[in-house]
């Protein structure tokens, strides 16, 4: 079970990177459906694929771009004529009105979503995994993963219907840093050991991951309004004069956060069992600070965000990691 627990763990972290991607590089709408893409098992490469042509076959529910119009096959059938004519074998597709092609956000969107299916099969495995072992712990947490994993997939088909609904993409972060934390939690369950703290770290360990909860919800919302602001011609170097005046708010809570860390990660590396934690902290707090410092003297440069949403997901992973191996 610990060896599914991992790797799921990994494969979980993958598809959150992977998803950063498709928001940095703007390919969620890659894929206009869902499941498929374009109707389709394994997504087209080239426009042609998506071009209506006369006599070829259409299967049900398949996708051609006409006219800047996406239509949707009616039923399975061979195209005949010499040019497109719906009549009624085909339909406007009216979940949204986006209508284009990029091979490039294609690929993109499929292989996120190629690796949140793959996550799948260690975590049905787990459950399955838990459910023979009848113990009420384990069960619980891999019912958790579960259900957070179908919730998320749900999500996900309403933001492509929805064309990107931007309140949805926050609440995905949130609920894949749940299937995370459940994991997390399976991982020290199955580890069974817990070191002994002082109340002070503890409440200093409880409020740094709170306030790092915050911050990754507030650096959704950050992260968005570039999108906007991208989306309206806004150069990267101006983004930052270019924000709402709240994601100040953002940037100035990273004190707070490095002060909380530090106050408990520089006590916990004289305890050898949770020393690594400690260390792992360090090295985030270190990274994030270099994410930060590019993104101000950068212009906020694209390759830069996955790192930074992967970090704040890291940091409060380890906080939630390190809550549940101490006690008082």
């Amino acid at each position: 079970m610990k060896g599914t627990t991992n790797i799921a763990f990994v494969l979980v972290f993958l598809v959150v990177l992977a998803g950063s991607i498709v928001r940095m590089t703007g390919s969620g709408m890659g894929c206009p459906d869902w499941p498929k893409c374009f109707g389709l098992l394994i997504p087209p490469t080239a426009e042609d694929q998506i071009r209506w042509s006369a006599d070829s076959k259409y299967e049900e529910g398949q996708m051609v771009i006409e006219n800047n119009i996406l239509w949707q096959a009616q039923k399975d059938h061979i195209s005949s004529g010499s040019s497109f004519s719906p009549k009624d074998l085909w339909e406007p597709y009216t979940k949204h009105d986006y209508a284009k092609f990029n091979v490039f956000h294609t690929w993109v969107e499929y292989i996120n979503r190629l690796l949140g299916a793959l996550s799948g099969i260690p975590i049905l495995l787990l459950f399955s995994l838990a459910l023979t072992s009848r113990k009420a712990v384990p069960i619980m947490l891999a019912s958790g993963t579960l259900l957070s994993v179908l919730f998320v997939s749900w999500l996900g088909k309403l933001v492509v219907d929805g064309n990107l609904i931007p309140f949805s993409v926050t609440i995905h972060a949130v609920a894949a840093l749940t299937i995370l934390a459940f994991l997390v939690g399976m991982m020290q369950y199955l580890n069974g050991e817990r070191q002994v703290v002082s109340r002070r770290i503890r409440i200093l360990i409880i409020a740094s991951l709170v306030i790092s909860f915050l911050q990754l919800v507030l650096g959704t919302q950050v992260r968005e309004q570039v999108d906007i602001l991208l989306e309206d011609g806004v150069s990267r170097p101006e983004i930052l004069d270019s924000l709402p005046t709240w994601w100040k708010i953002h940037r100035t809570a990273f004190w707070p956060i490095l002060i909380l860390h530090l106050a408990w990660a520089v006590q916990i590396i004289k305890i050898d069992r949770i020393k690594s934690f400690a260390w792992i902290t360090i090295g985030v707090l270190l990274a994030q600070t270099l994410t930060g410092f590019l993104f101000s003297n950068l212009g906020m440069p694209a390759l830069v965000q996955p790192a930074h949403i992967l970090l704040g997901f890291g940091l409060i992973l380890v906080d939630l990691r390190v809550l549940l191996a101490s006690k008082v």
